[in-house]
Formats: C-alpha cells, sequence, structure tokens
C-alpha cells in the first residue's frame, strides 16, 4: 500500500495541534482574569473582549479545549489551564436549582434566563472531558445531575414521546427555543456528542454506566423515529422535506450518523449497524465536493448542494469518514484530500494562529476578518471542534499505520495501575499503561499516565 499520504500520518495532527490550534488557545488573554474565567469572546490576534458577558456552554468548551488536548499531547500546562475553568464554572455557572445559567456577567454573577438543553450539555462537556481525563468526583457528580436534569419526567424529559425538551424557563414551563412549534434535532443530538458517549464507558458506578447506554440507546431510537427521512436528519421534527432551514446541513446529519455508529459498537448485537451502512455512505458521497475535493456545507433540496463549508461541519465530516474509514479502509481514500485542505485553508496564517470559521468551495475564506474581529472566539465558537478533529485525526493516523495510539490521563496515585482508560469515544484494546510525573493541578496531585490502544475502531 506504500507510505501514508501526509495528511492521514498522526505525526501530522499532532504538530498541527501544537502549532496552528494551541497558540490562540494558549494566548495569555484566553485564560482570563481571574484565570478560569474564559472570556467568551477574543479578537483574531487574540486579545479578549473582557468586557462582554461569558457563556457557560462556551467555558465548558474551552475546559474540554485544554483537558482533550492534554489527552493528545500530554503537555500539563493544559491541565493547569483547565482546572480554573472547572472550579469557575462550578462556582458561578451552576444554576442552585439545577442545570447552569445561560449567560454569567464577566464578574461571573449570574443573568436570568431560560435554560436550553442544548446550554447544559456543552456546559456539562468540558466537565465530561475534565474528568474522562483525570476522574475528578466532582465532575462526575456534576455530569450524572445535568444527566438526571435531562432525564427527568418533571423537568426536561417529555417522556410520552422519549425526547428531551428544548428548553425550561425559571418556573419549570417548556420553552420553544426557535418559537416555531417543533422539537429541536440538538436538544436530543448534542447530549450525546457533548458528554453521554464520552462519559459513559468510565463512569464509577456500574448501574450509571447501565443507565446511561439506555439513555444512548434511547435518544439514537429517538434521532431516527423523530428526526430522520430522506437520508437526512432534519433541524426540527415537524419540518422535515424543508430544506434551508435551521440546522438541516451535512454536519448535524453526519454527526447524528457518527453518534448513532458510535452508540452501536456498545450495544448487544450491534442494532444500528444495518440502518448506518445502508445510509451513512450515501450521505459521505453526498457530502463530498468531487470537483474541489472538500466537503460541502448543506443539501439545498432532493439533488442540489450548497458547497464551501463551516468549520464545523467539515470537522465533523472528516471525522466520520475516519470513522468509517477505521472499519472500512475503502472510506479513507477521499479523506487525504478534504484532510489535506483543511491544513491549507483553515488555519489562520497570522498569529497566533487558530482556526478560521468558513471557506468558500475553492477553499478561499468567506470573509477578510480584520484584527477585531472575533470569528474565531466567540459565542459559538470555541476550541472544540478543532481539537476533536485534531485528537480523531491522530487516532486514525495511528490505525491507519498499524502503530499504537498513545493518549494521556492524569488521576490520583492509587488510582493509577487499574483505572479504566478509552481511546475517546472508540473501541480499542489497552497494549500498555507507563506513569510518569506527579503534577500539582489546583489542590489535586495528579499521576500522568501515557496509555496505548491498539485496534482502535
Amino acid at each position: 500500500d506504500g507510505p501514508l499520504p501526509e495528511a492521514l500520518r498522526a505525526e501530522t495532527w499532532l504538530a498541527h495541534y501544537r502549532d496552528d490550534v494551541l497558540p490562540y488557545w494558549t494566548h495569555p488573554d484566553a485564560l482570563g482574569e481571574p484565570a478560569g474565567n474564559y472570556p467568551t469572546e477574543r479578537r483574531m490576534d487574540g486579545a479578549a473582549r473582557p468586557d462582554h458577558d461569558r457563556r457557560p456552554r462556551m467555558i465548558g468548551r474551552q475546559i474540554y479545549t485544554y483537558a482533550i488536548g492534554y489527552l493528545l499531547t500530554g503537555e500539563v500546562e493544559l491541565l493547569q489551564r483547565a482546572q480554573p475553568g472547572v472550579d469557575w464554572l462550578l462556582t458561578h455557572a451552576r444554576d442552585p436549582a439545577g442545570g447552569f445559567h445561560p449567560i454569567l456577567a464577566p464578574d461571573g454573577a449570574p443573568r436570568p434566563g431560560a435554560q436550553t438543553a442544548q446550554d447544559i450539555a456543552y456546559a456539562t462537556m468540558g466537565l465530561a472531558a475534565w474528568y474522562f481525563v483525570t476522574r475528578d468526583p466532582r465532575a462526575e457528580a456534576e455530569l450524572l445531575a445535568a444527566r438526571d436534569l435531562l432525564f427527568d419526567p418533571a423537568g426536561f424529559y417529555d417522556a410520552q414521546n422519549n425526547r428531551i425538551r428544548d428548553g425550561l424557563r425559571a418556573d419549570g414551563a417548556e420553552f420553544d427555543v426557535e418559537g416555531d412549534g417543533g422539537w429541536e434535532l440538538v436538544a436530543q443530538l448534542d447530549p450525546i456528542n457533548a458528554f453521554l458517549l464520552l462519559a459513559q464507558p468510565v463512569l464509577s458506578d456500574a448501574d450509571r454506566r447501565t443507565q446511561v447506554l439506555d439513555d444512548l440507546r434511547t435518544l439514537s431510537d429517538t434521532l431516527i423515529a423523530h428526526f430522520w427521512s430522506d437520508g437526512i436528519f432534519w433541524g426540527v421534527h415537524d419540518r422535515q422535506g424543508a430544506y434551508g432551514t435551521r440546522h438541516v446541513d451535512f454536519g448535524h446529519t453526519l454527526k447524528s450518523y457518527w453518534m448513532i455508529f458510535q452508540v452501536d459498537k456498545r450495544l448487544p448485537g450491534a442494532p444500528y449497524r444495518p440502518f448506518i451502512e445502508e445510509h451513512a455512505p450515501v450521505w459521505i458521497d453526498r457530502a463530498y465536493d468531487a470537483d474541489y475535493g472538500r466537503w460541502g456545507k448543506r443539501p439545498t433540496g432532493p439533488e442540489g448542494d450548497e458547497f464551501g463549508s463551516d468549520w464545523w461541519i467539515y470537522a465533523e465530516a472528516d471525522q466520520f469518514a475516519a470513522a468509517l474509514s477505521m472499519v472500512d479502509a475503502r472510506h479513507g481514500d477521499r479523506l487525504a484530500e478534504t484532510a489535506g485542505h483543511w491544513l491549507t485553508d483553515f488555519v489562520d496564517g497570522m498569529p497566533p494562529h487558530g482556526i478560521i470559521p468558513g471557506i468558500r468551495r475553492d477553499g478561499a475564506p468567506v470573509f477578510a476578518w480584520p484584527p477585531s474581529d472575533t470569528a474565531k472566539c466567540n459565542v459559538w465558537k470555541n476550541g472544540y471542534h478543532e481539537t476533536e478533529h485534531a485528537l480523531i485525526m491522530y487516532l486514525h493516523g495511528r490505525d491507519r499505520a498499524g502503530e499504537p495510539a498513545t493518549l494521556h490521563f492524569a488521576v490520583d496515585t492509587a488510582a493509577v495501575p487499574d483505572f479504566v482508560a478509552r481511546p475517546y469515544v472508540f473501541e480499542g484494546t489497552e497494549a500498555d499503561r507507563r506513569p510518569g510525573a506527579l503534577h500539582q493541578i489546583g489542590d489535586r496531585p495528579l499521576h500522568a499516565v501515557e496509555v496505548d490502544f491498539v485496534d482502535v475502531y
């Protein structure tokens, strides 16, 4: 077969993460004042807009960026950046009635407002990533509390329809996030990818592991039963066939297929495998713009498509293609091309680099952002997607090369020999683990542990 193309080599993605992604997130202003009060909005040059409100969902994504960045690189500075974010989130963003305040003032004071399932999921994302890497019991308790809130029939859970409600007001009344009368895809999908899938196999209690696996199956069924038709996962359950409406794009459809694909691997009998095998490759093919070797943005009709792409859609398409390629190498053929274009198109050439939000069909940026723009860090964009993308491309590269994938954890000394390590949201076999240095992270002494995985899929 010959050597792997440069864009598929694991070393390429380690270098990309360290050289292209991290400098923007290790910029001094990214840490916030005080440390952990991460600014939701920062300029293209990295400078913060400290007087702007904070979004806990973006604090959660930034904690994820540092925790999963450590998982990939083993750079202890990233743990030292994640820990104060965890503390700030738990101190200021938790709603005493459950969940998280949707908005915080610059000093951490809560702003009143309705809670959405999506906001709760992404605030919890950081805690799940932190728990996955460090096994902090505080974080585990909080992510289980978030799970319980979303599945509480007296709150977010609509038991009659087996779905998570879009949002709740302070008085407990259901809140229609988009005001369209429909149920939102992201209220079901984002809890899966933000925290349930990552945390489920490493929860400390066996009954909870079983419970959350049942949740993952329920939400997968809900996605298919209420949101899927004609191969597409539609953004609103009663707007199927309405092209051009919210969340009808290749990103949400491919992410839905990918999440169900990963859940299926954990269930006896692989119940979703026929569904995935029949429909997912068709939509990977549809999303691929063969004329330009890049992923497209969205279907505009039964046969028409909009090309060019947003960063997160492109990342999700690469990630799902990589996941499919780990079980069927033919899906990786075009990945060398699309991943190579990510490296050339999405990296901001001006220090401190980072990832721009969108490209045209030919790979040119969609806009000439001035230094004062917040296109790389704002109320919808943070370091999550680019970090996950680098990690999955690294795991895929190691798998394609037939080499062990090394991931980095940091746990209490007593847990070093026997904590359950997993290759992110994938399945795999642990081949070796090596204890490393002892680090003081906040008030916890944590032992670094390198774990090698093989047969990742």
